[in-house]
């Protein structure tokens, strides 16, 4: 029997534990300033595309007073390869000098630190080779973005001779899987192919290529593993480096250099050219949920049969666990860009207290609310906006949207989206990944445009490969997760419970080597970007001390890759290191010192 004494001691412990849990909860309410969003300012007061650098041209001369390294291409202006150096330059800070052919290439008495070649497309001859190899004497490293034919390598002595290459194993050969060599993109080591029949979907990098032996002394960072037993230096390379004494040839053997994955293909191989290498970076992890929430209770008949459930109860009992547990353990910043329908055909309204609970919620996670300019009916971009607003007006909920997910929107759309009255507080727009190197930059003179790297749902192989070369040259990843389809879909294939598993298993897993970058939603990310676009920066290296540079106000970030040394110590800023190698710098002070040691082992 339990005492008088014991039963008051009972109730009053039950009484603090229901207190506290009470007083939480309404602390949680009174606190969630979910109706405000931080990320509003003036957007006329934010750096424009004006004080991006080089936006008047990239000047030879650094404002220390340096010449400025510069690139060079040879090749079509339309070839994706192009697009792609003209991004990396312009995100390194560098000037390219272009050219279509190399009888037309002049560096006008200047030395590029590299001059990239699209192989597949010149005309070949010995004199050619001797060309090249008179620019690589001058310490220009070369780069063959794409190779040429092997009928054509196979008939000049001098191109192989020039690329390193022995013999012509096969003309074409397929391979099971393909192997990334640590120490070149970061990320580490990994292996694109898998014998699990349930990740053949993954595999769409190509597995077929042509087989060269190498020459000894070529140094391999990425090659096909064929089936068979095979010796390892055996291997059909895809990635390698031959030296040349004061400079190198590098050759990429497949399309690699076609995407963004070549942005940071290009950063390895100034890193792999150099005693060491340092570049600014963006430092910025975003995860952008897409169509999420929405608000209007719609396709009911659909959803009712693929999930038993209505539009409300899809969002909020199926789709929202889903993205906490990857925002949890991703390690990216979330920005959910909400729908307030998707059919305004029909006689669906939007909740205002669907709005007012999925924004307590957002707040909650310290995440972003977005707008989505995203639909599945024929209604105008203005006129989809002229309804949204007029919902958030006539339900006093004057919130100011700061980002904008553009989805599926031709330009002309976005801009008249940009133009509307009540988008005046839209400081960045989102769009999904189209093809290209280039990522981010101005949409308008006011607004900046961010790309998602990679698309959640589906992260393929060669997603996967871009994901890495982003990260390495910008420090920056966007993963897009659109929810569209997983409320409109169209077969059973399209369910959040099918297609769920993808997102839960790759995001955690994929950016794990990526977490000492940081998370950020979509605006803070844009404060980020405007800032790196509008830097400029000069660096030394004395073989014991690195010392860097760099114009502008707040912290700035930098990406140092050094061989066998790590960093000591740092004045004006502060160090993280990344990996074996590499080390993320934060500058504070407009100049840096950045104080090395020799390592002789440095383990990851």
């Amino acid at each position: 029997m339990v005492s008088r004494r014991n039963f008051l001691s009972i109730a009053a412990i039950m009484l603090i534990i229901f207190f506290m849990f009470q007083f939480t909860s309404v602390a949680l309410e009174l606190w969630n300033d979910y109706e405000e969003n931080e990320y509003v300012v003036d957007v006329e007061a934010l750096a424009g595309r004006a004080a991006a650098f080089g936006a008047e041209g990239i000047p030879a001369r650094t404002a220390w007073g340096t010449e400025r390294k510069c690139a060079a291409y040879i090749g079509g202006a339309g070839r994706p390869s192009r697009q792609v150096a003209e991004a990396w330059c312009a995100y390194a800070k560098r000037e390219l000098i272009a050219a279509a052919d190399l009888a037309a290439y002049s560096p006008g008495g200047r030395v590029p630190e590299l001059l990239i070649v699209d192989g597949a497309r010149l005309d070949w001859n010995t004199s050619a080779c001797r060309k090249l190899l008179s620019y690589a004497a001058q310490g220009t490293s070369l780069v063959f973005a794409s190779l040429p034919a092997p009928s054509v390598i196979g008939d000049i002595s001098a191109l192989r001779e020039l690329l390193g290459i022995e013999e012509i194993r096969q003309e074409r050969t397929q391979v099971k899987e393909i192997f990334l060599y640590d120490g070149f993109l970061l990320g580490g080591a990994v292996i694109y192919g898998s014998d699990d029949p349930r990740d053949a979907w993954r595999q769409d990098l190509s597995l077929t290529m042509p087989w060269y032996t190498l020459t000894t002394g070529t140094k391999v960072y990425m090659k096909g593993t064929p089936a068979g037993d095979v010796p390892l230096a055996d291997h059909p390379p895809l990635i390698w480096r031959r030296s040349l004494g004061g400079a190198y040839v590098f050759a990429v053997n497949g399309d690699y250099m076609e995407d963004a994955a070549g942005l940071g293909i290009l950063s390895a191989i100034s890193y792999e050219s150099s005693a060491y290498s340092v570049y600014p970076v963006v430092n910025a992890q975003n995860l952008v949920v897409a169509n999420y929430p929405g608000l209007a209770t719609e396709n009911g008949r659909t959803l009712a049969r693929y999930y038993s459930m209505s539009m409300r109860g899809v969002y909020r009992d199926i789709l929202w666990p889903g993205v906490t547990s990857v925002y949890k353990w991703g390690g990216l910043g979330l920005s959910c860009m909400m729908a307030m329908q998707f059919d305004y055909a029909d006689s669906a309204q939007p909740d205002a207290g669907q709005f007012i609970y999925y924004m307590k919620l957002i707040n909650e996670l310290h995440g972003e609310a977005g707008l989505s300019g995203s639909q599945v009916s024929d209604l105008p971009v203005t006129g989809k906006l002229a309804e949204d607003f007029a919902f958030l007006e006539n339900a006093r909920l004057p919130y100011q949207f700061s980002s904008f997910y553009a989805g599926a929107l031709e330009s002309t759309d976005v801009s008249a989206a940009l133009g509307w009255e009540d988008m005046a507080s839209v400081r960045t727009v989102v769009r999904p990944y189209t093809g290209g190197g280039g990522l981010i930059g101005y949409e308008t003179d006011r607004v900046t445009w961010q790309t998602a790297v990679t698309d959640g749902l589906s992260h393929t192989y060669r997603s996967d490969l871009r994901m890495r070369g982003v990260e390495t040259a910008l420090a920056y990843t966007s993963v897009l997760v659109d929810m569209l389809d997983t409320v409109y879909p169209e077969t059973v294939d399209d369910t959040w419970g099918l297609i769920s598993k993808n997102l839960t298993s790759d995001v955690p897993s994929a950016w794990k080597s990526f977490g000492k970058f940081d998370a950020t939603t979509v605006s803070e990310c844009d404060g980020r970007v405007r800032d790196f676009l509008a830097m400029d920066y000069d660096s030394s290296y004395d073989g014991t001390t690195v010392r860097i540079s760099r114009s502008g106000s707040g912290p700035a970030w930098f990406i140092l890759r050094i061989n066998q040394q790590t960093v000591d110590t740092v004045t004006g800023g502060s160090a993280v290191r990344l990996e074996s190698g590499a080390f993320l710098i934060e500058a504070q002070a407009p100049e840096v010192t950045v104080a090395l040691r020799v390592v002789h082992d440095a383990p990851a």
